[in-house]
């Protein structure tokens, strides 16, 4: 009788809950690789001594007074979210749009998305005095919080994440498996998004928060930063490893891109005329958007404006759209100016309080300022390493398996 042979992993290659993790590339990591490492791992631990000073002695070190109880970590908590809109949307448009261009970069696109909640998630986590106390949003949630929405949301959506990359480097379950996942995945990341918008748009008293628009414009600076960062990182997975990508797809991606952005400042701009138009402006509204058009807070909001028209600009010519230091430029560009974007939009509801008095700016402290870069650094090192060890190139044999599967 002869026995089947056994799918056995390569020498160098341990098989982790039928993930091949090959830590043999590790030792063939170049110098430069070990440094970014390094560099990433002395900002980790600058997060985890900023995290153990608020542990120890309370919000004393933080810059979060009444007047502004919400700082940069709600600004990252939305940025985060928002950047894993564009891994899904890629995703999701092989499967559901017989986007076959966009399947190479499928494992990489749902690591991404996974990686960054998680992200969003902890710096919910960190912020917190007491982070033990987050047992109270299971046992007591108050149901009228927008909170308790997003953030079970963003848990949930984590999950699936990290359960459709196994899925799709396993091939458990096969193509069909992952279509399932993608369209379990796509209305909970749409839910995530409005729910996280929610948090500003449904405070009636905090002006510029208060308007239908956010939940769109939250969406389209999502997707259109998301997709920026994932060029990027299929770049720098080219650079990490021998997977090669089309160049068709890089200009696949970069027209997805600038077709995104073009709706997004679309957006944008829509709302700052309809503030500033003579027969629809309210005095209040007026009054705050003003502070970030020329007032103290255009340092934050000008640069969404200069840096979002010029990346779009960069990406509009066809002639230029197809090179990797255009493309490369235009989503850097991108995903600064949706930074700032989340910025402002946490600012808007502080600069001026309820009943018309301005409030001092709000400028991160040193601890929050390393404890973000920290978490960050963390995100950034999972994807280094992940990028090394994982399987992320998906198999010419797949590509075509799931361009049928979405026909």
């Amino acid at each position: 009788m002869v026995m089947p042979k056994l799918s056995m992993p390569r020498l160098g290659v341990k098989r982790v809950i039928g993930v091949d993790v090959d830590l043999g590339a590790l030792q063939d990591a170049g110098r430069g690789y070990w440094t970014w490492v390094g560099l990433l791992t002395v900002f980790l631990i600058m997060g985890g001594v900023s995290w153990a000073m608020i542990l120890t002695t309370g919000g004393s070190v933080l810059a979060m007074r009444d007047s502004t109880p919400w700082g940069l970590w709600f600004t990252n908590y939305m940025y985060y979210v928002g950047l894993s809109a564009g891994g899904l949307a890629v995703y999701a448009s092989v499967h559901l749009f017989g986007a076959k261009q966009f399947a190479p970069l499928s494992r990489l696109a749902v690591l991404q998305a996974g990686v960054l909640v998680m992200l969003a998630l902890l710096g919910i986590i960190t912020d917190m005095e007491q982070p033990w106390r987050a047992v109270n949003f299971l046992i007591s949630p108050n149901m009228s919080s927008p909170f308790v929405y997003t953030g079970s949301a963003a848990n949930i959506y984590m999950v699936i994440c990290f359960v459709d990359l196994w899925i799709l480097i396993t091939g458990k379950g096969g193509h069909k498996l992952a279509e399932r996942m993608t369209l379990i995945a796509l209305p909970v990341a749409i839910y995530l998004h409005t729910t996280t918008a929610f948090v500003l748009s449904l405070n009636k008293s905090r002006e510029l928060w208060h308007t239908a628009m956010m939940v769109p414009i939250f969406l389209t600076s999502a997707t259109a930063s998301g997709v920026a960062l994932l060029l990027l990182f299929a770049y720098l997975l080219q650079r990490l490893t021998k997977i090669r990508f089309k160049s068709s797809m890089f200009r696949s991606l970069a027209t997805f891109l600038a077709s995104v952005m073009i709706i997004d400042l679309f957006l944008l701009g829509v709302e700052v005329l309809s503030v500033f138009w003579p027969t629809s402006a309210k005095p209040g509204h007026v009054l705050r958007l003003s502070e970030f058009l020329i007032g103290r807070y255009a340092f934050a909001f000008l640069p969404v404006l200069i840096l979002g028209v010029t990346a779009f600009v960069l990406l509009a010519r066809r002639s230029t759209r197809h090179k990797p230091p255009v493309q490369i430029t235009a989503a850097i560009l991108y995903v600064v100016a949706v930074f700032f974007k989340r910025y402002s939009l946490m600012s808007m509801g502080f600069s001026i309080n309820t009943i018309g008095q301005s409030q001092p700016i709000y400028f991160p402290s040193p601890v929050e300022v390393f404890l973000a870069l920290g978490i960050l650094a963390l995100g950034l090192l999972l994807v280094t390493v992940a990028a090394k060890v994982l399987p992320l190139e998906v198999p010419e044999d797949e590509h075509a398996l799931e361009s049928g599967v979405a026909s």
